[in-house]
């Protein structure tokens, strides 16, 4: 009797090794910490129109230029891409939830220019539930620690007495940011060694 084809489970080993060379962790990270750093100053509109625009085509040029050569590449047909998963949208009404639950509680819901503070709390449980939905969705345990991180510093951001309107949400993403970014470059150093680019004898050989 033949085997039963698992999709679900092609699915998240495709997209596990998709990730595997921490490239999209290290651009995402990046991305968290210059809105971290660019937010306070209110320099932040222009940067993600910026980025809008040319995080998928950088992140696809380093995959094209140091992850392709040494895995292969498997293009998906138009027809395999699946929508955003429901954890995305989820985990951003339960932050909303959490934050005009927040903003009750401290009695500042009809003080719009107080909202700015809390506003870690809706990101932080948002972020957490996006990357925890990743880590159940393709295993890698990396995730499950950016969501830890991202749910500790909503709150604790939100509770520190910081001057600036934004110097809050600022920080969240900073924080977050640096240690993505970090863990994203030591992922993308690891798989560089672990995947050497193959010599010029083998790839003669199998020619």
């Amino acid at each position: 009797m033949a085997e039963k084809i698992d999709l679900r489970q092609i699915e998240r080993n495709l997209f596990r090794d998709y990730c595997q060379d921490g490239l999209a962790d290290t651009a995402f990270g990046a991305y968290f910490l210059l809105i971290g750093l660019l937010l306070p100053v209110g320099a932040l509109a222009p940067f993600v129109v910026f980025a809008a625009a040319f995080f998928v085509p950088v992140v696809l040029a380093l995959k094209k230029r140091f992850t392709y050569p040494r895995t292969g590449y498997v293009e998906l047909r138009q027809s395999d891409l699946q929508p955003l998963p429901l954890f995305i949208f989820g985990s951003l009404v339960l932050g909303l939830v959490a934050l005009v639950t927040t903003l009750i509680a401290t009695g500042v819901i009809a003080q719009p220019d107080q909202w700015y503070r809390w506003m870690p709390i809706l990101f932080g449980t948002w972020l957490a539930g996006v990357f925890l939905g990743l880590a159940v969705r393709v295993g890698l345990p990396r995730y499950y620690v950016v969501a830890v991180v991202a749910l500790g510093s909503g709150p604790t951001c939100a509770l520190l007495p910081l001057t600036g309107k934004l110097a809050n949400i600022g920080l969240f993403f900073t924080v977050v940011g640096v240690v993505q970014l970090a863990w994203g470059a030591a992922t993308f150093v690891r798989f560089l060694s672990r995947h050497p680019l193959p010599t010029e004898g083998v790839d003669d050989a199998a020619n």
